[in-house]
C-alpha cells in the first residue's frame, strides 16, 4: 500500500512541477519578470500548526549561474545554477527543479529532486557553456509540511537575476 502511495505522491508531483516548469524546450519562454516571486534574493513561505501555533518557515533560493570548470572533468566548460529549500524545521517532504534559461529560452531542466523528512534539498542544471550570452536560473518546489500544519502543501518558485556569461574560461 506505502508503495502505492508513493507512486502516486511522485507522479502528482512530477505533473505540477511539469506543468510548472514546462515539459521540454519547444515553446518555453522567459521566466517572469521582476515581482514578488523573483527578486534576487529568496521567497519565503510560512505555515502553522493550527493546534501548537509551531511556525515553519521554508526558503527556495535561486542562485546566479555561473561558469563552472572543473579542471579534470568529461564535461568542462559548463554553466550552471543550482537552487535549495531550506526550512526552520524538518517537514515531510520538500521537491525541486531547477532551469536554466539562456536569452529567455529553456536551456536545461533537471529532474526533480525529493527529500522526504529532513529540511532542505538542493538541485542544480548545467549545460554547455556558450559565450557572450544572457543566463537566468528558475527553481520550482513543493513543500509539504507535517501533519496538522496549514496549508498542508505549498508550491514555491524563485528566479535569479540574469547574468551575462562573456567568455567560457577559467579566468
Amino acid at each position: 500500500m506505502r508503495t502505492v502511495q508513493r507512486t502516486l505522491l511522485s507522479g502528482a508531483l512530477t505533473g505540477v512541477l511539469a506543468l510548472t516548469m514546462g515539459a521540454g524546450t519547444a515553446g518555453a519562454s522567459t521566466p517572469a519578470g521582476p515581482g514578488p516571486d523573483t527578486a534576487t534574493g529568496a521567497t519565503t513561505v510560512r505555515t502553522m500548526d493550527a493546534r501548537s501555533g509551531d511556525v515553519i518557515t521554508c526558503k527556495i533560493t535561486t542562485h546566479l549561474p555561473h561558469y563552472s570548470h572543473h579542471a579534470h572533468a568529461d564535461n568542462r566548460h559548463m554553466v550552471n545554477v543550482t537552487a535549495d529549500i531550506k526550512c526552520s524545521k524538518s517537514v515531510a517532504q520538500l521537491a525541486l527543479r531547477v532551469g536554466l534559461y539562456k536569452n529567455g529560452t529553456l536551456y536545461k531542466q533537471s529532474g526533480a529532486k525529493v527529500n522526504r523528512g529532513r529540511n532542505k534539498v538542493s538541485q542544480n542544471a548545467a549545460r554547455r557553456c556558450i559565450k557572450r550570452q544572457n543566463y537566468t536560473g528558475y527553481s520550482v518546489g513543493v513543500v509539504t509540511f507535517p501533519p496538522g500544519y496549514t496549508p498542508h502543501t505549498k508550491q514555491v518558485k524563485h528566479t535569479s537575476a540574469t547574468v551575462r556569461i562573456n567568455a567560457c574560461k577559467k579566468r
